[in-house]
């Protein structure tokens, strides 16, 4: 319920239309329940009985007997009238009254369309700020294609079973009581009976819809696995094909949609059933409200007329009841769905920017790491064990190390990507936790080793994060990246396409755009991640170029395996299964034969290789 409350408090930014649609609602009600007193004398008429005669009412008008004046007067305006005009008379009222009904039902999906639409896309929209908002541990264990299926499948499955109910669950409940007042004043006993009648088949299909909610969360959850597992599988289209796994991919997702096949089948013959037991249990009550109703019309205690107006008011009674079943079967079923948006939506910080952050706007002394531990989430050990290390502002450090001894993740901790488990990451003697890290990420540029591009012009993707630039900028930036050259060589230049992932250029060329986006930022500390180890010779000729304009004269931290990218660095930090080992010059390192002088040996075999 809490959740469904939430989704309400959306709907107070759209208080006009959602007014509008109110009323409306409430005057369809009203000229449907309008219509039953009205189809009385049209019954008299039909079954060749003369009109009751008007009889004015003893007492003053009130609230209470405007009834008993509205029917004086309305037969006051037929006394008179032969029996084919007054048929005729009431044929245009009863059209009438049917017209505006039917008016103000439109109107009321008028003015309900943009309500929903809105929503919609307010719920898009938070939860795509909330994905950004979100620190980079938050994504460590998550499926991509889980959190796809939010944005679009659980979305939709709110759109399409709560929002679009919500017409119904609004209209429906006023034309029962609308009915069920006539019902009341036609004859207490028989609405009692009905009431009782209908109290029953509710409870009975109240039962079905719980079990419904529990088993549509089951199938969003299965469909949030079988699109991440689409996912993963284009993305490593080329590993499947290589490895010829193509079989062994087949088999895993027809067992994960086999069992979403198995879950929805359950979930729909559920759903299925609404409608065919509300109409068995409506067809049970109406036949039971015949005998009953017969009886007293027997008796003398009804009016024949009556008793047909009666049973008119209760058939507008079923079907509202039926869609409001169904209505409230689909709200089970999209709460399934809003549930997994607000696990999003409600999903802890980790890292949460403190109360009033120290503003950060240049580095000036530098950064120091004081004896900092790192665990991933579940880790068995720490990925970084007591790592003590200064960086001098202006200078190049740069970390080596074999795969996974920590160099990436001590990156990340001083690009705050991460909070550190234990110890302090200084800038300029600030901890970076105390920072506001909108300042710290503006001060920073990251190039890493796979370079993420858009699906945009090549433009675009230098400008990304920057905002406006001037051509004379962009340019400026992609000449010191050298890159300048092959983008004038592409169709449209500075505006060619990328497409999707980056995947119209060569891996050196989309190194040297992403590098010529931190470029423009002009940034006071510039992180390289890997940023040439994945290219060619030639690539990575041209890329080193222009890393090393880039990085004169600015505080740099480069995590690099090659010699060629960390022989001229201010300071070399070699870690080694999570721990600084040693740290000093090229010259230095080398002069102690330690765990540094060994990793050049043995990148030196490799290079010779």
């Amino acid at each position: 319920m809490g959740s469904f409350l939430r989704l309400v408090t959306l709907l107070k930014n759209y208080k006009l239309p959602l007014a509008l649609h109110m009323m409306s609602n409430l005057l369809m009600a009203l000229f449907t329940v309008f219509s039953l007193p009205a189809i009385i004398p049209f019954f008299q008429l039909f079954l060749n009985q003369e009109l009751s005669q008007p009889v004015r009412p003893e007492e003053p008008f009130a609230f209470s007997n405007a009834d008993e004046y509205l029917k004086f007067h309305f037969l006051s305006w037929l006394d008179g009238m032969e029996q084919a005009e007054a048929m005729l008379m009431m044929c245009f009222i009863i059209i009438a009254l049917f017209f505006l009904k039917n008016f103000f039902h439109y109107m009321a999906l008028f003015f309900l369309a943009p309500v929903r639409n809105g929503v919609v896309h307010d719920l898009r929209s938070m939860l795509f700020d909330r994905i950004l908002a979100m620190p980079v541990s938050y994504f460590d264990d998550k499926q991509k294609g889980d959190l796809m299926s939010r944005f679009s499948m659980d979305v939709m499955e709110v759109e399409n079973s709560i929002l679009k109910s919500l017409e119904k669950a609004v209209r429906e409940p006023l034309l029962v009581v609308g009915s069920l007042l006539f019902m009341l004043y036609i004859s207490p006993g028989l609405t009692l009976f009905v009431f009782i009648l209908i109290l029953v088949t509710a409870l009975i299909i109240g039962g079905i819809s719980q079990q419904l909610k529990k088993k549509s969360t089951i199938v969003q959850q299965t469909l949030g696995r079988l699109l991440s597992f689409v996912e993963e599988s284009i993305s490593g289209i080329k590993v499947v094909k290589a490895f010829r796994a193509e079989g062994f991919l087949q088999g895993r997702f027809r067992e994960v949609n086999k069992y979403y096949k198995y879950v929805l089948n359950r979930v729909l013959w559920r759903r299925d059933l609404s409608s065919p037991l509300s109409e068995f249990m409506g067809i049970t009550v109406v036949c039971m409200l015949f005998y009953v109703g017969a009886q007293s019309v027997f008796r003398g205690e009804i009016s024949s007329e009556a008793f047909l107006a009666f049973l008119l008011a209760f058939f507008y009674i079923i079907n509202p009841s039926k869609n409001f079943a169904n209505a409230y079967y689909s709200i089970q079923k999209g709460m399934a769905g809003l549930q997994r948006i607000e696990d999003l939506l409600l999903a802890p910080d980790h890292m949460p920017e403190k109360g009033n952050p120290a503003p950060f706007k240049e580095l000036k002394k530098g950064i120091r790491l004081e004896n900092v531990t790192f665990e991933y989430n579940g880790a068995e050990r720490a990925a970084i064990n007591n790592v003590s290390l200064e960086v001098k502002a202006g200078t190049t450090t740069a970390l080596v190390g074999r795969s996974g001894s920590g160099k990436s993740t001590l990156a990340d901790l001083v690009a705050r990507f991460y909070d550190v488990s234990s110890g302090r990451i200084l800038m300029d003697g600030v901890d970076v936790r105390d920072l506001k890290l909108s300042d710290l990420r503006k001060m920073m540029a990251v190039v890493s080793q796979e370079p993420v591009l858009f699906n945009d012009t090549i433009k675009n993707n230098i400008i990304f994060g920057y905002g406006e630039a001037s051509m004379e900028a962009v340019e400026r930036a992609a000449k010191m990246a050298n890159a300048h050259d092959f983008i004038m060589e592409t169709s449209d230049g500075y505006e060619s396409g990328v497409g999707d992932r980056g995947n119209l250029l060569s891996g050196g060329q989309k190194q040297r755009i992403a590098l010529a986006r931190a470029i423009l930022r002009d940034p006071p500390l510039l992180i390289l991640d890997e940023a040439t180890s994945a290219l060619d010779s030639e690539s990575e000729k041209l890329v080193q170029k222009a890393l090393e304009e880039v990085m004169r004269g600015r505080t740099s931290i480069v995590v690099a395996h090659r010699l060629s990218t960390i022989k001229n660095a201010d300071q070399i930090a070699v870690l080694s299964e999570g721990e600084l080992v040693e740290a000093g010059s090229h010259n230095e390192l080398m002069d102690k034969r330690g765990e540094y002088y060994k990793f050049i040996n043995l990148q030196s075999l490799s290079d010779s290789d």
